[in-house]
């Protein structure tokens, strides 16, 4: 079977006793619903993905504007040395926004 003509041969052979394996129309349509019902369910939930994204957003706008504004204030606490507060609020602060970012992925890889 090492030259072109027998394996030719041996693939038209093939070719003509495979018959094509169709599933059920049971199976069909379950899956259809079930395909259904996924977009369904997508489509709900689709406005409150949008409502966290946006929660997000702005809750990290308000956290920089807050930040920008109150810069004098914090950057005299940094040059007092009083910076256990300070890394405190930011220690917090971080780890709201990383979680806020891990449930916003989670939600997107739940879609995907």
């Amino acid at each position: 079977m090492n030259n072109d003509p027998q394996l030719d041969l041996l693939i038209r052979k093939m070719a003509q006793e495979h018959q094509a394996h169709l599933p059920s129309p049971g199976l069909v349509w379950w899956r259809a619903q079930i395909q259904k019902k996924f977009a369904e369910k997508e489509r709900v939930e689709r406005p409150l993905m949008i409502m966290r994204t946006v929660a997000v957003i702005v809750c990290v706008g308000i956290m920089t504007g807050a930040l920008l504004m109150n810069w004098r204030q914090i950057a005299s606490v940094l040059d007092q040395g009083q910076t256990t507060a300070l890394f405190t609020f930011a220690i917090a602060a971080g780890a709201v926004l990383l979680l806020a970012g891990l449930l916003l992925l989670r939600e997107s890889m739940k879609k995907s």
